[in-house]
């Protein structure tokens, strides 16, 4: 997937975009569908499949208060995206100035003159220029006079509900985890570095990796079965995310204990896939509580994750 940082790296005579628009936070079931549905397109046509999108969000220019947490980071949410097989992401910076385009100077100077689109795809509710004035109605007006179709794509249902950003962050507020992969195709995940902790896990018989990560949302406190990814290898594990409160240490912690596992791994990257919720996180009276607790919820989450088959993003598939 070629990627393409900001509108005036746009390259000229890109092969008959088929484009679609959107902030695709999550790259949640219904998003991916949409990408699916624009590669056929593109491949029929013999053309491009082209996802324009922006960074940061918009709403955390316009409205930074009422701006969501979101499900990626930005380097996550490009890969799952490229792991859709579309053929270019276009990542224009969202500014102030650009919020302040008019819907048709947006269509025609940015989408008709820099990627010149055959067709456009969106959802039901997509709205694009300043005040989000631009309506489905208008852009299939420009698109009759500078040519382009536009092809407004259903809701994708599950269960008779519509899959949205939303209602993953509402799963992952509940630590329902199944339910938030139902919506993702996928196991919701974090990723971050490994840094130093308190070393007391060893003591305990149970050592941690403690992460320091740059998502900006996490499931509910609490206890998970998680699969872990490092270097490209995946393992079984336990995870604590909360504040440690039988050591009374306070801020928030994340820290995942790895299933026979004895590499060193400070500093690197991993990865943790969020399975399924154990139990919340609580303070015991002794130690010995503590690790008796561990020792039980090392023991469930193998048997979680022994049914529990891996849901990593779903590769290019028509």
């Amino acid at each position: 997937m070629r990627i393409v940082r900001g509108i005036a790296q746009i390259p000229q005579n890109i092969p008959r975009p088929v484009v679609t628009l959107g902030n695709f936070d999550g790259v949640h079931l219904g998003h991916r569908s949409i990408f699916q549905k624009i590669r056929k397109r593109a491949r029929d046509l013999g053309g491009t499949s082209v996802v324009f999108t922006f960074e940061p969000h918009p709403l955390k220019v316009i409205t930074p208060e009422k701006s969501p947490l979101l499900l990626n980071t930005p380097a996550r949410r490009e890969q799952l995206i490229e792991d859709t097989g579309i053929d270019m992401l276009v990542l224009a910076e969202f500014t102030q100035s650009f919020a302040e385009m008019e819907p048709a100077l947006f269509v025609e100077k940015i989408l008709w003159e820099k990627i010149g689109p055959a067709e456009i795809h969106v959802g039901p509710d997509y709205a694009f220029g300043k005040g989000r004035k631009g309506t489905i109605s208008l852009l299939e007006e420009l698109g009759g006079k500078l040519g382009f179709t536009v092809t407004v794509e259903e809701p994708f249902l599950l269960d008779g509900q519509v899959v949205s950003s939303t209602r993953v962050r509402d799963c992952l507020a509940r630590g329902d985890m199944a339910g938030a992969a139902r919506l993702l195709g996928r196991h919701y995940s974090i990723e971050g570095e490994v840094i130093g902790g308190a070393g007391r896990g060893h003591s305990l018989g149970f050592p941690t990796a403690n992460i320091r990560t740059p998502n900006e949302l996490t499931p509910r406190d609490g206890v998970y079965a998680v699969f872990v990814e490092v270097e490209g290898r995946w393992y079984e594990g336990a995870a604590n995310l909360g504040t440690n409160p039988t050591f009374g240490e306070g801020g928030m912690n994340y820290e995942v204990h790895i299933f026979d596992f004895h590499d060193a791994i400070y500093q690197k990257q991993v990865r943790i896939h969020f399975v399924e919720r154990i139990r919340e996180e609580r303070k015991f009276d002794t130690v010995d509580q503590l690790v008796q607790q561990i020792r039980a919820d090392v023991e469930i989450a193998r048997l979680l994750l022994a049914q529990n088959p891996v849901m990593a993003a779903s590769h290019k598939s028509d």
